[in-house]
C-alpha cells in the first residue's frame, strides 16, 4: 500500500517538476475541520494511557501540500514546525480552546534546501521522516532524518529553517546496510540530564537485525552505539520522542489490506536504552479504522500551560485523495494509567 501511494505521489510531483521553487516561507492557506471524537460515533475521552484533546483535518489547494511525516514544537508549546517527506517545511501555530485543539494560525510552507542552497528535488533526496527541534548557540536548529539516503542532517536557522543549509551528522560506524525506504525513520533527542546526555536517538522503520528486531542507535555521547527495539505484531516504527520521565514513546503503524491501517504508541523505559540492549515496553494505546486515524507518522511531546504532557500526532496522506492529513492531540496520564489498553 505504501509503495503504491508513494508511486502516486511521485506522479503528482512529476507533473509539477517544471515549477521553479523559491527558498523561504510563504503563506499556506489551510482549511481545517475539527475532530471532536477520536472513537468514531462515540463520545469517549480515555484511550489507554491518554485522554483525547481534539484533532483537525487539514486541506489546501496547494498541490504539493501533504506528506507530513514529522512534527515538533518551539518552547511555547504552540508554535510548531513539521516536515513533508517530499522535502518541505510546514510551520504555524496551533490554536487551542479549553485545552482542546481547534485550529491553525499563521501557516507557512517552504522547500527544504540541500548543502548548495537548492531545493532537495527528487523523492530519493527529499524523503525527510523524523524531526526534532533544538537550540544551538542561541539559534533554532533542527535534526532531520532521511529515510532513503539513510542519513541525519542538522539545519541551523539562517535566519530561519527555510534558508538553512544542512550539515551531515556523523553516525555510529554500525549504522550501515539499512534497507532502502525502510531505514532511518525516527529521531528523538534524549534528556540532556540523563545517561544519554542529550544525544539524538535513531530507530529504523523496518531495517531489522538478525533476530528480526528494529535496528537503533545512540548517535553520540558516553553511551554511543547500536541497540535494538523489539519488533512486535508486524508494526513499523514511524516516530518517537522522550517523555518528561525519561521514557521513549514510540509511534508505530501497521498496514493490513484491505482493512486499512492500525496505529499504536509503545512506551520504552528510558533506563533500558544502552548499547547492545534489546528494549521493549508496554503498549500505551492502540487504534484502528474505527478511530480517527490515517497513516500516522509524526509525534511530538510538549508540556502545556497547565503543566500536562501533551502528545501531538500528524499523518502522512501520501498526497493521495484517498487519505487525510490529520493532527491529533492527547494528554498523557502517566505510566500505569491504562497501559496495554486498546481504545475500543
Amino acid at each position: 500500500m505504501k509503495r503504491a501511494l508513494a508511486a502516486l505521489c511521485a506522479m503528482i510531483l512529476a507533473g509539477s517538476a517544471g515549477i521553479a521553487l523559491a527558498a523561504g516561507f510563504t503563506p499556506e492557506p489551510t482549511r481545517t475541520t475539527r475532530i471532536e471524537n477520536f472513537l468514531i460515533g462515540r463520545n469517549q475521552a480515555r484511550f489507554g494511557e491518554f485522554e483525547f484533546a481534539g484533532g483537525l483535518t487539514l486541506n489546501s489547494t496547494n498541490r504539493a501540500f501533504g506528506g507530513l511525516s514529522g512534527i515538533d514544537f518551539r518552547p511555547d508549546g504552540q508554535s510548531f514546525v513539521a516536515i513533508s517527506d517530499t522535502g518541505y517545511w510546514f510551520r504555524g501555530t496551533l490554536v487551542r480552546e479549553g485545552g482542546r485543539l481547534v485550529g491553525i494560525a499563521d501557516a507557512e510552507w517552504a522547500p527544504m534546501l540541500n548543502s548548495k542552497g537548492k531545493p532537495l528535488g527528487v523523492k530519493r533526496n527529499a524523503d525527510a521522516e523524523g524531526l526534532r527541534l533544538t537550540t544551538i548557540d542561541g539559534r533554532e536548529a533542527a535534526y532531520v532524518s532521511f529515510e532513503q539516503t539513510n542519513d541525519l542532517r542538522l539545519y541551523r536557522a539562517n535566519p530561519d529553517l527555510s534558508l538553512a543549509k544542512p550539515e551531515s551528522v556523523k553516525l555510529p560506524r554500525s549504522a550501515t546496510g539499512l534497507v532502502k525506504n525502510s531505514g532511518l525513520e525516527m529521531v528523538a533527542l534524549a534528556p540532556a540530564d540523563g545517561p544519554l546526555a542529550g544525544s539524538p536517538v535513531l530507530v529504523s522503520e523496518r531495517s531489522l537485525d538478525k533476530k528480526g528486531n528494529h535496528r537503533a542507535w545512540i548517535v553520540r555521547g558516553p553511551l554511543a552505539g547500536a541497540f535494538s527495539v523489539k519488533r512486535r505484531d508486524d508494526f513499523d516504527v514511524t516516530d518517537g520522542a522522550f517523555l518528561p520521565n525519561g521514557d521513549l514513546l514510540l509511534l508505530e503503524r501497521r498496514v493490513i489490506m484491505p482493512f486499512g491501517v492500525g496505529m499504536r504508541m509503545r512506551r520504552i523505559p528510558g533506563d533500558t536504552i544502552r548499547p547492545g540492549a534489546l528494549v521493549d515496553g508496554p503498549i500505551a494505546m492502540e487504534a484502528d479504522m474505527l478511530n480517527q486515524i490515517d497513516n500516522m507518522e509524526g509525534l511530538a511531546v510538549t508540556t502545556d500551560e497547565a503543566g500536562r504532557t501533551r502528545i501531538t500526532l500528524v499523518s502522512d496522506d501520501n498526497l493521495s485523495v484517498l487519505q487525510r492529513t490529520l493532527i491529533l492531540e492527547f494528554i498523557w496520564q502517566g505510566p500505569g494509567s491504562g497501559a496495554g489498553a486498546a481504545v475500543n
